[in-house]
């Protein structure tokens, strides 16, 4: 395969979401109708218009003693105390955060809601890093005079108030509606972003014997702790549930590492009011940026190990002609999925190797922001799973990628052909999202195969090189979170129409083979709690090629 003249993958047409899709979803559709119904629980005031609700902070927070108490408390970095009279709380660990019960001096949260309902447009937010409903900010709102009247209080009450408590200067306050229904998430990041300075998140939950959730319920802002590089590590160590009329508030650093935890009810739709208080450009925001994911490591290929592909592979691929079919398919498409790719006993042989041998040792992947599967540590492989890791590091297949792809990855045109081979375990939760480590630095051919494979489990979305631009301020984008909508949107829905090449879906004994440019990048869709996962975790040998 000519260097001069690498392939780019073209995009495979399928039924799912579209990568990065926004779409306004209409008041009589989508959300609104459960929403509607639920609506219908709340006894909202009969007659009673706008004008006649007020928004305030509850005076409580206003008193000197309970104002001096935050102050100092916040100074100190408490780790963890409690203010008697209001139960306000702050946590010094791993990052400062501040929760305020009884927010509203009037609980005035089934109005919000109310005007949720009737009035807000939502848009259908999709990407690697989240899967939830948005409105757009509500400075722009100005048909929802409850939601208008809750950000001027924030401007008005709330600004100076926490200036006073936090020392820092706050200039202005951007804020929208997040809605999250079951199965919606948004993964880690720090919020990190230019001039952001405290993020916040308002809750909403007046229904009755909802007005707090539990952790089967799911939507926890969790919180993270790092590392001393400033990278997310698991577990999770702190989780906040949602709490009606509660107001939570945390600096945004290098270290503010937070998620909210997936939505599992069906019954009741986290609603916030969230965003940031902005002030100067944040100190931390410029050693952040130039903070990289891990990429993975490449070797040589094993000259030590000669497997005999007869006695692994279906016969099919060994023919002559069948290679050149694969590589003319592979030349017009950049893409091919080998169907029974290896012997069936083999793979059912290597499945249940991998479902019930408890030698086998694993560990998570990270760091949080970027991976959360796990990986098996190649030296405790043995017996048929050893089998088919050795093959994928062998001269023997560096030869057959090349019968496959005429890239120079054997024989005398061979200069250095590198790989890096990985066996996964994805269960749910498990993630990867855009960033540094896996963009291509350099055209690369990529082999997928799954064991035990389920749907919805280890989807792998293939993105045109421009994506990664297009959407490099992620890792700061949200808090609970508000994505910026405001600019050129109809441009941004119209190429990520285009950004999607190929996605790959699970199929057991399928080895899927890509060839990726320069600038290609990928993301392992979450997996939801939706989806079955009957017969066990998803196993996915995932390895990469260069010449």
């Amino acid at each position: 395969m000519e260097e001069t003249s690498p392939m780019k993958p073209k995009r495979k047409d399928n039924t799912e979401d579209k990568t990065g899709e926004e779409t306004a979803v209409p008041n009589s559709d989508g959300p609104q109708k459960k929403l509607a119904r639920l609506n219908e629980s709340l006894e909202t005031a009969s007659g009673a218009g706008d004008a006649d609700v007020q928004l305030a902070l509850n005076k409580a927070y206003q008193q000197k003693d309970v104002t001096q108490w935050l102050q100092s408390a916040w100074a100190k970095q408490a780790a963890s105390t409690t203010e008697e009279t209001t139960g306000a709380q702050i946590y010094g660990e791993p990052f400062q955060i501040s929760l305020l019960p009884s927010f509203l001096e009037t609980d005035n949260t089934r109005a919000l809601v109310d005007e949720m309902i009737n009035k807000v447009h939502w848009s259908r937010k999709q990407m690697d890093l989240y899967e939830f409903y948005q409105s757009t900010d509500l400075s722009n709102m100005l048909e929802c005079r409850l939601l208008t009247n809750f950000l001027q209080m924030l401007r008005k009450q709330v600004r100076p108030w926490l200036e006073e408590i936090t020392n820092l200067k706050l200039d202005y306050v951007s804020a929208s509606c997040s809605m999250y229904s079951c199965g919606d998430y948004l993964l880690v990041h720090d919020d990190l972003l230019k001039d952001r300075q405290i993020a916040f998140i308002y809750y909403l939950s007046p229904w009755q014997g909802v007005e707090e959730w539990s952790a089967e319920q799911g939507g926890c802002l969790e919180i993270f702790s790092s590392d001393e590089q400033c990278y997310p590590q698991f577990p999770v160590q702190r989780k906040i549930a949602p709490k009606n009329n509660q107001f939570a508030f945390f600096k945004v650093g290098s270290r503010s590492f937070h998620q909210v935890g997936e939505v599992t009810t069906f019954d009741y739709p986290r609603l916030t009011i969230n965003g940031w208080f902005h002030g100067a450009t944040n100190e931390a925001f410029a050693a952040d940026s130039s903070r990289a994911f891990p990429r993975p490591s490449y070797l040589q290929p094993n000259v030590n190990n000669n497997p005999r592909l007869g006695l692994l592979l279906n016969d099919v691929y060994l023919k002559a002609a069948t290679r050149r079919s694969i590589q003319k398919r592979i030349e017009e498409n950049s893409e091919i999925c080998l169907y029974e790719f290896f012997k069936r006993e083999k793979f059912e042989l290597a499945r249940a190797q991998l479902l019930n041998d408890e030698s086998l040792s694993w560990r998570r992947q990270g760091p949080a922001n970027a991976h959360n599967y796990e990986v098996m540590d190649l030296d405790t492989a043995k017996g048929t799973v050893q089998e088919l890791l050795q093959l994928f590091r062998s001269n023997a297949m560096f030869q057959l990628l090349r019968d496959f792809t005429d890239l120079d990855l054997y024989g005398v045109d061979a200069i250095t052909p590198t790989c890096s081979v990985e066996l996964q375990r994805w269960s749910h939760g498990n993630y990867t999202v855009l960033g540094d480590g896996l963009v291509s630095e350099e055209n690369t051919l990529d082999l997928v195969y799954y064991l035990n494979a389920a749907e919805g489990a280890a989807v792998i979305t293939y993105l045109s090189p421009d994506v990664e631009q297009r959407t490099a301020h992620r890792n700061g984008l949200d808090t609970d979170q508000s994505i910026d909508n405001t600019d050129d949107t109809e441009d941004d829905e119209e190429c990520q129409d285009d950004s999607v090449l190929l996605t790959i879906t699970p199929v057991d004994n399928a080895l899927n083979i890509v060839y990726r440019c320069e600038g290609t990048t990928k993301f392992t869709k979450y997996v939801s709690r939706n989806t079955p996962l009957d017969k066990g975790p998803v196993f996915v040998i995932s390895c990469s090629y260069r010449e």
